[in-house]
């Protein structure tokens, strides 16, 4: 009995001292320091493992962000482009309507080049107009205010536009200065020629050729060419001109339409 005694007290007077010792600063101080090694190293692992999470989120964010920012710069730069070119049609348009205004053309319609001839044996291009918006074979176009073709083909959408360079381009014409009545034919790229020209008639180089109100399809006064070249050929009855058109391939965009 007195066994069993000393070792409840034993235990007592143990624990008494354990939870002394855990409790004095001195254990605390010891406890930390032991911690402190582990507690280090979950603090780095985590802020390792946050740096790594940040890190590719971060990078992830800028890349879509950037991705992002670069669909929308192309999408304003396409806008901008779609713009620039609107405003430049609209500012192609003004001579176009000043050169209407100038000679009083209630008809007509202004029209964008889609296409140009490929071959050699013919000169042509297409237009953006059409049967719908009151096309009709035998209507003049013009550029820059001057006779560059006639309406070949229309279609419901579209026509073909035969120039003024083309050997099956015919029109009576006259010259500005001397007023002179002619016949006007194309002949080959920024040529054609005056047929039938009688030697008394009075034909100059340099005299520009335009087109007179004998085409009741024509606007009186406008430009075709001008007179480079006059041979008269001994023993025959009519002169050969040569005549520089003003019509130019490479500088197509808006055209006018002047319908009969």
């Amino acid at each position: 009995m007195k066994r069993i005694v000393n070792k409840k007290l034993l235990l007592v007077i143990s624990l008494i001292t354990v939870f002394f010792i855990l409790s004095s600063d001195f254990f605390k101080s010891k406890s930390l320091d032991a911690l402190y090694p582990i507690q280090k190293g979950i603090s780095l692992a985590h802020d390792v493992w946050s740096y790594i999470h940040h890190f590719f989120y971060d990078r992830n964010f800028t890349y879509r962000k950037i991705k992002n920012l670069e669909e929308e710069n192309q999408k304003l730069k396409a806008e901008i482009l779609k713009y620039k070119n609107q405003i430049s049609e609209i500012e192609k348009t003004y001579p176009i309507l000043d050169f209407v205004k100038k000679y009083q053309i209630q008809n007509y319609e202004i029209a964008k080049v889609i296409g140009i001839s490929s071959d050699n044996w013919s000169d042509f291009f297409f237009i953006d107009k059409g049967r719908k918006d009151g096309i009709k074979i035998g209507d003049l176009v013009l550029k820059d205010g001057f006779l560059i073709g006639v309406v070949k083909n229309v279609g419901d959408f579209s026509s073909e536009v035969l120039t003024v360079s083309d050997e099956n381009f015919k029109i009576t014409v006259r010259t500005r200065k001397t007023q002179e009545i002619s016949f006007f034919q194309g002949l080959e790229k920024n040529k054609g020629i005056l047929k039938y020209v009688r030697p008394e008639q009075d034909i100059r180089i340099g005299d520009i050729v335009e087109t007179t109100v004998i085409n009741s399809q024509a606007v009186e006064g406008v430009p075709i060419g001008i007179i480079r070249k006059i041979s008269p050929k001994e023993g025959e009855f009519f002169r050969e001109v040569e005549v520089e058109t003003f019509y130019y391939p490479y500088n197509l965009d808006i055209v006018l339409v002047v319908k009969r």
